[in-house]
């Protein structure tokens, strides 16, 4: 019985060993401006973050797979912010500058891509530790805009 534990608690081991190879080529936790990644059957590109005029703008580049059974017709479900002195995200909106390119605009069909502006009704209040995350079919990717 003894020699019997060993061997499951031997092979539990083994199998965790396993798993821990296969996962750590997964994507970062955390990514950096210019990075993109693909995330369910979007692309998803963080390419500029800035604060003007009361709020952070955050530029984007998302890109719809041919595959994709349904377009983006909501572009702005799924974005969030979290900065340091907030306890919760805020959700994406559009942006109080009618010349940016909004997201809340965007009709994106299977096979295209397009660049657009996010805006979030908040200024950081410490450098270095603002955070804006995409959420899509329970996977979620956060990059860090470093404001």
């Amino acid at each position: 019985m003894i020699l019997l534990a060993l061997a499951c608690g031997l092979a539990i081991l083994v199998a965790g060993g396993v798993q821990l190879l296969r996962i750590s080529d997964t994507a970062p936790s955390l990514l950096k401006v210019g990075d993109s990644i693909e995330i369910s059957s979007v692309t998803a590109q963080v390419q500029s973050g800035s604060v003007v005029d009361g709020e952070v703008r955050v530029g984007v580049r998302l890109r719809l797979a041919a595959t994709a059974g349904a377009p983006i017709t909501e572009p702005l479900v799924g974005w969030s912010l979290l900065t340091g002195g907030l306890t919760e995200p805020v959700p994406a909106g559009a942006s109080a500058d009618a010349a940016t390119n909004s997201c809340s605009d965007l009709q994106l069909e299977p096979g295209n891509s397009a660049d657009c502006v996010l805006a979030f009704p908040v200024v950081p209040t410490e450098e270095g530790t603002t955070l804006v995350s995409y959420r899509v079919l329970g996977e979620q990717v956060t990059w860090d805009l470093g404001l």
